[in-house]
């Protein structure tokens, strides 16, 4: 699997604050927020456009988990 663009820019984009800003790990962190953001819109895209349109029941639950962080803590 190919990974887009912006996921590509954003990785690259870790590895230079790691690397060139090692005094500021906020950077890094914030970059790492940033990169796992975009690859779960990429496997977000990839999972909708695979499976039917959703009922608007189907729709409300979707959101209720991404409003409250899945209601886990498995990270």
């Amino acid at each position: 699997m190919a990974i887009s663009p912006e996921v590509a820019k954003a990785r690259a984009s870790v590895a230079a604050y790691v690397s060139h800003h090692p005094d500021q790990p906020e950077l890094a962190d914030d970059a790492r927020r940033e990169l796992k953001t975009l690859k779960l819109a990429d496997s977000i895209r990839r999972v909708v456009g695979s499976v039917p349109v959703p009922t608007q029941s189907q729709l409300a639950m979707l959101r209720d988990l991404l409003v409250s962080g899945g209601g886990g803590n498995e990270r």
